[in-house]
């Protein structure tokens, strides 16, 4: 019986029941999402017995016998539930509705993983951290389309998540990106609260969040906002996602700077139930080094993002912003308000952990946010983000944070599907419900390749292992740089082999690596994009091969063959995005500001 996340207490007491008979039954506390949930639980019994259960609804405390109980104790706040099975019936009381879903859940993975047949067993179990997030780019390379989103959503509340967010920059319809954000793919208003719906029905918070201060570069090259960009000019390097990333920030000495922001803001603010805003201002590389030239950064920095929290505090919101600005100003963190919570992220295999004890210090709060790792190449580094996400989640705890939102970033391109990053998130997701689950194990690499992947073998996880081993020696964002800069081994590419043969054994091992996830015993969507990720960074080796020594054979039609298949994965869950660009690189190409960019 695998149950991820794992539960606080399971006793086994012993035996099986069969699901195949029985009813299911909700208490009068239960609402409509609880219901639907029940729907859910009972299509899959019905996948896996024939048997379609009768659900019902009744006063009082129903009884066991025969049943499937669903019941919310109705109590004001908390999210813990217990499950009962023995041979007479199953139990789930949550202590509220959301207590009450993950009871659910934790049933349907018990069906899953043990077939009709359920285990007899005691479960209770509630969470250690009030907030699980997802943090999901979409801005950067993919835009997400409906179904991409909700199957998502789906995965996300499986594994006890109750937090989403959509990074968004230029990709959504504000007034002020006309011109801009066609070019790009783009979210609309009724998308976003139809994805707002979804997360209410899942008990998944969906939290706005907009760039605001730094990451502006679409809008700030634009011809009609131009003129508010901290910079007057810049000399661009060769590579376009490069200069995506780097600049611009918006003067904010400048009052139209703000009163533009705010309008963005009061645009997205009605398509959302939550109670939290977003506001990003990370990163603002660029402020003091134009218009404001000689002006204290710290200063200038607190006053602006200040303006931003009030005009959404005098809109009813809780602000959250990422720290990284604030920990490299700590003369401005005991200015900020007591009533926002700070987003401190690091991403690195060994975080800077006193970070973590810096912002417990202050009066605000604090959400821990590591990454999947799933940026510059095909597929997530599991070895590598599985020790960045365990020691954020652990300190957090330890310095009892908020919660935990971990992130998934889409960096030149946003090459890495989704499918391609799950490991990350149901680690993310496992350890901020229950810090003490042993990870980093052939244990729990079993569990995840049961679960998430439907291999029961534990062949899936070891896949993607190798998969992180071989994209090590080259990856797409170094590959990016060395077709731009028309040289081998630019921009960080330190240790990167110089000899073709390195990189022909490379692709070798992973178009083997792509033939072993086709022998897996399932197949999936999930599968065969990393079978596709696989084939195109082998693929991606032999241009480097050929970049190097000139005569490595590269079979264009091959390739061709593998853009054709990519691409349909890629529409598949994501609108078209920064595809061709992709694509472009992928051919040898180059693609260029005119090919991206629309001045409005």
């Amino acid at each position: 019986m695998t149950i991820l996340p794992q539960p606080k207490k399971l006793k086994k007491t012993g035996g099986v029941i069969s699901v195949a008979n029985l009813k299911i039954v909700l208490n009068e506390k239960c609402d409509e999402r609880i219901f639907k949930a029940a729907q859910r639980l009972a299509n899959e019994i019905y996948e896996e017995t024939g048997n379609d259960p009768v659900i019902t609804k009744v006063l009082g405390t129903p009884a066991a016998e025969g049943n499937i109980v669903i019941a919310c104790l109705g109590k004001k706040n908390g999210e813990g539930y217990k499950l009962s099975a023995n041979e007479k019936g199953i139990v789930i009381n949550g202590d509220t509705l959301a207590g009450t879903f993950y009871g659910i859940q934790t049933l349907r993975q018990m069906l899953e993983t043990c077939g009709e047949d359920i285990e007899c067993c005691e479960i209770e179990d509630k969470p250690d951290m009030s907030y699980r997030g997802f943090y999901h780019d979409a801005s950067r390379g993919r835009v997400p389309n409906l179904d991409g989103v909700f199957k998502l959503i789906d995965f996300l509340a499986y594994y006890k998540h109750n937090s989403y967010q959509l990074y968004i920059e230029h990709t959504f319809a504000f007034d002020e990106y006309k011109g801009i954000y066609k070019a790009f793919g783009y979210m609309t208003a009724e998308e976003i609260m139809e994805i707002d719906n979804y997360c209410y029905e899942n008990f998944i918070d969906f939290v706005p969040s907009l760039s605001s201060f730094g990451h502006l570069f679409r809008l700030l090259e634009s011809n009609k906002y131009k003129h508010l960009c901290e910079l007057d000019s810049f000399t661009p390097t060769n590579n376009p996602w490069h200069n995506f990333m780097l600049h611009h920030t918006i003067n904010a000495s400048d009052p139209r700077s703000i009163e533009l922001i705010k309008s963005l803001i009061d645009q997205y603010i009605p398509l959302f139930r939550s109670k939290y805003f977003n506001i990003c201002c990370d990163e603002t590389f660029d402020i003091c080094n134009g218009k404001n030239a000689g002006k204290d950064k710290g200063e200038l920095y607190l006053d602006f993002t200040l303006k931003i929290i009030e005009h959404l505090k005098s809109r009813g919101k809780t602000v959250m912003m990422w720290g990284d600005v604030v920990l490299n100003h700590p003369e401005t963190m005991e200015r900020f308000p007591d009533d926002m919570i700070m987003l401190n992220w690091c991403y690195d295999e060994n975080p800077i952990l006193e970070n973590v004890e810096k912002f417990a210090a202050q009066r605000f709060g604090q959400i821990v946010c590591p990454g999947t790792s799933c940026w510059n190449q095909f597929c997530e580094c599991v070895n590598y983000n599985e020790k960045n996400i365990s020691k954020m989640v652990q300190k957090g705890g330890e310095c009892k944070v908020m919660g935990m939102l971990n992130t998934s970033w889409g960096d030149y391109g946003a090459v890495c599907p989704m499918t391609a990053t799950l490991y990350g998130v149901v680690l993310g997701g496992v350890l901020a419900w229950n810090r003490k689950t042993k990870v980093m194990c052939e244990k729990f690499d079993k569990a995840v390749s049961e679960l998430v992947y439907g291999d029961c073998t534990g062949e899936t996880v070891k896949l993607i292992r190798k998969f992180d081993d071989y994209q090590r020696v080259l990856n797409w964002a170094q590959f990016v740089n060395s077709t731009y800069d028309n040289k081998f081994g630019t921009w960080g590419d330190t240790g990167m082999p110089t000899d073709s043969s390195a990189f022909i054994e490379n692709a070798n091992n992973f178009f083997a690596l792509a033939e072993s996830f086709r022998r897996l015993p399932v197949q999936s969507d999930i599968v065969s994009d990393l079978r596709i990720c696989a084939e195109g960074s082998a693929l991606m080796n032999l241009r480097m091969a050929n970049f190097i020594d000139g005569t490595t054979v590269v079979d264009e039609a091959q390739i061709e063959s593998w853009i054709e298949r990519y691409s349909a994965a890629w529409l598949r869950d994501d609108k078209y995005g920064e595809l061709d660009a992709v694509i472009a690189v992928f051919r040898g190409k180059k693609f260029s500001y005119k090919d991206l960019l629309t001045n409005a």
